[in-house]
């Protein structure tokens, strides 16, 4: 049986939604792609209609989608979503699983249950570790991939980076995870000291990842992040970074 997973503020209004849907209804249900909007609306249409057909699913892109049939209406857009929610019965915006990390593990045992999928790779604390540290750009699907098929696993954690870097700005990366870096620099750092610390951690971490990138040529390193040679050398003296 199909059930809404998790204890964040999503999942828990999810249920709600869902306890409280009737068959006299307008719904709306929002959110980024991947986040649960289908469904959720197919829990609606199972619990109204005993079906989870998705015929009466509409795709809300224009306000003008609102004449057509339909109990049941998604939307991916905010604003769009913020202007149609007070004409419906009620309306939810669904967070993507980046904003709600608290899921990931009871997600990750319910597809493993769910699929019948080996389970000996998660249940360390290593592995789920690295499920959590991850900062998931996109959705609970492609955590059922990771977690449910060895093409998935072997993805984890930067085999989209591509993908991430051509749909993300740098300024949404970074944003992403940048609240969490204050709980990692802990009570004792002086708070004038964020902004340096933050970008050095960036530069070392990118530097790094480069000279692997190049086998450990300095001067490969240098033509690819299209720096001075002796300037790569002082930063890498700077960040404490052997070669």
């Amino acid at each position: 049986m199909k059930r809404i997973i998790g204890q964040s503020e999503t999942a828990r209004n999810m249920r709600r939604f869902l306890q409280y849907a009737t068959k006299e209804g307008r719904y709306m249900i929002g959110g980024e792609s991947g986040t649960g909007r289908h469904f959720l609306a197919k829990l609606i249409n199972t619990k109204l209609y005993g079906s989870d057909s998705i015929s009466n699913i509409v795709k809300l892109s224009a306000p003008a989608d609102l004449s057509k049939q339909g109990q049941i209406f998604i939307a991916s857009d905010r604003a769009l979503f913020d202007a149609t929610a007070p004409i419906m019965t009620s309306s939810i915006w669904l967070d993507p699983l980046r904003e709600r990390e608290i899921d990931i593990a009871e997600l990750t045992e319910f597809f493993i249950q769910q699929s019948g999928a080996s389970s000996e790779r998660w249940y360390t604390p290593k592995s789920m570790k690295l499920l959590v540290d991850y900062w998931w750009p996109y959705n609970v699907k492609e955590l059922k991939k990771v977690v449910t098929t060895e093409e998935g696993y072997k993805a984890l954690p930067y085999a989209n980076m591509k993908k991430i870097l051509s749909n993300y700005s740098a300024t949404e990366i970074v944003s992403i995870k940048v609240e969490s870096f204050w709980s990692e620099l802990g009570d004792n750092v002086n708070p004038g000291k964020f902004y340096q610390l933050f970008i050095d951690s960036i530069e070392r971490v990118l530097i790094k990842s480069a000279l692997k990138q190049c086998d450990g040529s300095i001067s490969k390193t240098a033509q690819l992040l299209n720096i001075h040679r002796n300037t790569l050398a002082q930063k890498m003296k700077k960040f404490r970074i052997k070669n």
